[in-house]
């Protein structure tokens, strides 16, 4: 009888040189992002019958579109999170855990700025503004729509400075951690979003519950965060000016790139609410959140890649990271087209099974979202790649000039084609304006990328 204990022990270093440090660094965060990414694809999809049940077509419409404004309002970190994670990300790579405690502490103090005018913005917009024109309800619900617009708005204005702990967290290749609280988050929300809708609650208590309720979360990464010993730094440690200045400069980029994908990605549903209907806009939003599940799956890879590549790039491991991006680009366009294409041959049982009624929705729609889907997926894992090596002028352009002539396309779409060509102007705008772009540059950026100092 052959003892196969040698052939065991051998196994595990081949594997161990098959995805290296960085890639079980990256297997370990992505298995925590996959659990944060199911609880949130259930909160996702089991919330929308319960929801959809209680408050009905007209109202679950402005509920989806008030909900999508927390997505949208990312940006509103001013990009100063993932200026301060890609600052983490270098100084960790470098062993420089003074240096990683003073940017965590700029960091903060820059966010809480920004929370606090962002509080007093919201403080004079609330009584002014239609809330229920916006969302196209009746005059009769203005008082529920201002609640609702209330409870969003606030709920963005405290998770500016909450974000922070993630983005550090990934920075530090322990975005485990942050996975871990947000399951948790997410879960919690799905039961209380879930209890509340069957017990007939109104639209600003169920709005509340699905914007404010992940907060909790956030709020206990921040305090695990806060008393990591590592990170500790004496409160009579003069300010970093600099450190400050290079957040602000980077962020400030991110802040455009952010701004510019909010304007073409998530103005969707708020376009079609005031352009058409609010029903029509509720099931736009099934339709979308259907084909979420590819960029949330491919997200378990992004998150944890992000500062890897800032790491591979500080410590000048150029070929690791050709490599990568190459094998990256590769499986998410493979992933979205297969996934893609079931979604659409299986939509009608999908959306049978899952919300109990036929939508009837056009052909064109969904294969226009199975397409961007499968350019969002390239173009992600290239944008990943380039946040990492902070290449902000070209992507602030190409963002930039994309994000108006898609915006401006699909205001004219939305009236005169109609809601179900929108994917098919993402997806069209965004190569003309953004992948041929890289397509022609692409031999001088990465030549840039591999002779900067990280």
């Amino acid at each position: 009888m052959v003892d196969s204990t040698p052939q065991r022990k051998l196994a595990i270093p081949r594997l161990s040189s098959l995805i290296g440090h960085r890639g079980r660094s990256i297997a370990n965060t992505a298995a925590w992002s996959l659990a944060a990414k199911m609880a949130s694809a259930a909160n996702l999809f089991v919330a929308v019958p319960f929801v959809l049940s209680d408050l009905g077509p007209m109202e679950f419409g402005a509920w989806v579109t008030l909900v999508s404004l927390v997505y949208f309002a990312g940006f509103l970190d001013f990009g100063f999170g993932n200026g301060t994670m890609n600052l983490v990300a270098a100084a960790h790579a470098r062993g420089a855990s003074g240096e990683v405690a003073i940017i965590l502490r700029e960091g903060r103090r820059t966010l809480a700025k920004v929370a606090a005018w962002l509080a007093l913005a919201v403080l004079v917009a609330l009584p002014l503004v239609p809330w229920h024109h916006l969302l196209g309800l009746p005059v009769e619900m203005a008082g529920h729509c201002r609640l609702a617009s209330a409870a969003v708005l606030f709920s963005i204005v405290v998770a500016v400075p909450l974000n922070l702990a993630n983005r550090v967290q990934l920075g530090l290749g322990r975005g485990e951690r942050a996975f871990r609280w947000q399951t948790a988050g997410q879960l919690f929300t799905l039961v209380v979003v879930a209890a509340l809708a069957h017990a007939g609650s109104s639209l600003p208590v169920l709005t509340l519950a699905a914007v404010g309720t992940p907060l909790l979360a956030s709020a206990c990464n921040t305090i695990s965060l806060r008393r990591d010993p590592a990170l500790q730094i004496s409160a009579n440690l003069p300010r970093q000016a600099d450190i400050a200045a290079r957040i602000h400069h980077e962020g400030l980029l991110f802040f455009v790139m952010q701004l510019a994908a909010a304007l073409a990605f998530s103005a969707d549903l708020p376009l079609i609410s005031a352009l058409r209907d609010p029903a029509q806009a509720g099931v736009y939003a099934i339709v979308q959140r259907l084909f979420s599940v590819i960029p949330l799956s491919l997200s378990l890879v992004w998150a944890p890649l992000w500062p890897i590549y800032r790491h591979a790039l500080t410590a000048e491991h150029h070929v690791w990271a050709t490599r990568t991006l190459r094998r990256s680009v590769v499986m998410a366009v493979c992933l979205a087209s297969g996934v893609g294409s079931l979604i659409v041959i299986g939509f009608d049982w999908i959306t049978g099974f899952w919300i109990h009624r036929v939508l009837g929705v056009a052909t064109p729609m969904l294969v226009g979202f199975a397409i961007w889907s499968v350019f969002e997926a390239a173009g992600t894992a290239l944008a990943t790649f380039l946040n990492a090596a902070s290449v902000m002028r070209f992507q602030v352009i190409t963002a930039s000039t994309f994000a108006m002539l898609c915006f401006t396309c699909k205001a004219w779409t939305i009236p005169n084609l109609g809601v179900e060509w929108l994917p098919w102007v993402t997806a069209t705008t965004w190569s003309i304006t953004s992948a041929l772009p890289f397509l022609w540059f692409r031999k001088r950026i990465i030549a840039d990328i591999f002779a900067k100092k990280y």
